[in-house]
């Protein structure tokens, strides 16, 4: 994995974790589910920070409070994007009176008592996450490569045997004559001729 991609996908995995791990806690807390679009921004920014964070060391004290600041921006941003949140009038909510009025007026923590402990839960399992994310990708790349063998070695029929090459076949050494039948049979013969 090259060192853009490796950060695109800490990037990716630490806001999603952060942002998920907000929305169901908040949720289950009592808040009211958020529009789409109140989970896609922070989503997005999220992965924007990630990404400029990614590959640079943190020390824990950093890691926690930027994980701190970010449950605090998701809640914000989950409770006034929901549909039961307070409704921003003035120019598109940027009138500081309008946006001061609109937050007052709402019941914005009527789930005061369960709200905060589930952003520390979520914060938390956002913290061991990201501090973790080395030793996680380890592995499930190590399960994915198991999982890989057992389904391969399932589908396995029979597996040719691996034959081993064939024995050289070396001949035998001959045993040597004896020199003088060698020497004998060598020599012209002093016989006279044969008759014709």
């Amino acid at each position: 994995m090259t060192s853009g991609t490796s950060r695109l996908g800490r990037a990716a995995g630490a806001a999603s974790l952060s942002t998920f791990s907000a929305l169901a806690l908040h949720v289950l807390a009592g808040g009211h589910t958020p529009s789409a679009l109140a989970v896609a921004a922070p989503l997005l920014a999220a992965f924007a920070i990630a990404f400029q964070l990614a590959g640079r060391p943190l020390g824990r004290w950093r890691l926690g409070l930027a994980v701190a600041a970010s449950q605090v921006a998701l809640h914000t941003t989950f409770s006034l994007g929901s549909a039961h949140g307070p409704h921003l009038t003035g120019h598109v909510g940027h009138d500081p009176a309008a946006i001061s009025a609109a937050l007052d007026a709402a019941p914005l923590h009527a789930h005061a008592g369960a709200m905060p402990f589930a952003h520390v839960i979520a914060g938390a399992v956002t913290y061991a996450g990201i501090r973790r994310a080395s030793s996680l990708v380890t592995a499930l790349h190590a399960l994915a490569a198991l999982l890989v063998r057992v389904l391969l070695a399932g589908l396995r029929i029979a597996a040719a045997p691996v034959l081993a090459p064939a024995p050289r076949i070396v001949p035998a050494p001959r045993a040597p004559r004896a020199v003088a039948s060698a020497l004998l049979a060598s020599l012209p013969s002093r016989a006279p001729p044969a008759a014709a």
